[in-house]
C-alpha cells in the first residue's frame, strides 16, 4: 500500500482525534458530543467499513487486554434514531462483545456519511495496512457519496490517476477477485493496473487462459506479483505468434459438454496443452486417454 496515503489518512484520523479530545474538554457538551456508555446491543456496524475479515486470534488477544487493563480508547458512534452507528473501533466493540460485557465506553459525535467513510478508511490503515484491494473496494463504495472522483480522491487525499490504480482491480475476471477476496495481499494496485493495461485489445478467451495460467503460479509462489503483467504480456506474444508451416493454433480450443466448459487445448511453438477438469473424465476414460496418447506419438 502507497506510504503516501497511508499517511494522508493518519493525519486525517490523528485530526480526528483531536477533535474528539476537544470535544472532551468542553463544559457545555450536547447530545452529539457525549463522553458515555452505550448498550453494545444498540450498536449497528459503520455501514462503510473496508475490512471484511477480523482475525479470531487477534479479537482474542485485544478480548484480554481489555479484560486485564481496560478499554484505552472508547469507541466513536453518532447517533441514527434510537440507535448508533459505528464510527471507529469494530475491533474494540467486537471484543467487549466476545468478553460478554453488556456495555462500552463511547464518543457520539455528529458526522456526515463522507467523513464517516473516510475517518473508518483512514482508522483501518493506521491500526492495521489495508491491502490495496480492500483500498479499492472501500473507495469505489464510497465514491457515491461524493459529487464526482476528483472530489472522491481530493478528500481522501490522493491524486485520480493513483485512484484509478485502485480501480483496476474491478476490472479483473470474478474468479480472481473471488480469491482476493480470501487473500486481499496478492496483488497490489500497481500490479493490478498492469494487468489491465497488457490486456486491453487481446482476444478475451486467450487472455483469461494466459491470466489464469499466470495468476496459478502466483498463488503458489512461483511468480512475483510485480513480473506478473511482463508474464501474461510475453505468454500473449507466444501463443499468438502463428508459424505457417506447422500450422500452429492461434487460439485455445474449448472442450464443453451440454453447454458446460469442461477444458481447454491451447497450443503455441512450443507445448500444446490440455487441460480438462478432472470429473469430466472416468477413471477408465483416463487410461484410455493415456493410450491414446501413447500411440499418437509412438
Amino acid at each position: 500500500m502507497a506510504k503516501d496515503l497511508k499517511a494522508l489518512l493518519a493525519q486525517k484520523l490523528a485530526e480526528n482525534s483531536q477533535r474528539h479530545a476537544d470535544a472532551q474538554q468542553e463544559t457545555d457538551f450536547d447530545a452529539g458530543r457525549e463522553h458515555t456508555r452505550l448498550d453494545v446491543a444498540l450498536i449497528d456496524p459503520n455501514p462503510y467499513q473496508p475490512r471484511k475479515a477480523f482475525l479470531q486470534d487477534e479479537l482474542e488477544m485485544l478480548a484480554t487486554s481489555i479484560q486485564e487493563s481496560g478499554l484505552l480508547q472508547p469507541v466513536s458512534v453518532r447517533q441514527n434514531g434510537d440507535r448508533y452507528q459505528l464510527i471507529a473501533g469494530e475491533r474494540r466493540l467486537r471484543a467487549h462483545k466476545l468478553l460478554g460485557k453488556a456495555s462500552i465506553e463511547a464518543i457520539i459525535i455528529p458526522m456526515h456519511d463522507a467523513e464517516m467513510a473516510v475517518m473508518a478508511l483512514a482508522e483501518n490503515v493506521d491500526r492495521a495496512d489495508l491491502s490495496d484491494y480492500e483500498i479499492g473496494k472501500a473507495l469505489r463504495q464510497i465514491e457515491h457519496l461524493f459529487p464526482s472522483k476528483k472530489r472522491l480522491a481530493e478528500s481522501v487525499g490522493i491524486n485520480r490517476e493513483d485512484m484509478y490504480r485502485y480501480f483496476a482491480f474491478e476490472t479483473l475476471p470474478e474468479h480472481i477477485q473471488n480469491s482476493l477476496e480470501n487473500n486481499p495481499r496478492l496483488l497490489s494496485r500497481a500490479a493490478a493496473a498492469d494487468i489491465r493495461r497488457v490486456l486491453q485489445g487481446v482476444d478475451e478467451v486467450l487472455a483469461l487462459v494466459v491470466l489464469d495460467d499466470g495468476w496459478q503460479q502466483l498463488e503458489q509462489g512461483e511468480l512475483e506479483q510485480s513480473k506478473l503483467a511482463a508474464w501474461i504480456s510475453r505468454e500473449i506474444k507466444i501463443r499468438t505468434h502463428t508459424d505457417s508451416d506447422s500450422h500452429e493454433r492461434a487460439l485455445p480450443v474449448d472442450f464443453s459438454k451440454a453447454g458446460k466448459k469442461l477444458g481447454t487445448l491451447v497450443c503455441d511453438h512450443k507445448h500444446l496443452t490440455i487441460k480438462l477438469q478432472r470429473q469430466a473424465l472416468s477413471s477408465a476414460q483416463i487410461t484410455k486417454l493415456e493410450q491414446f496418447l501413447h500411440k499418437l506419438i509412438a
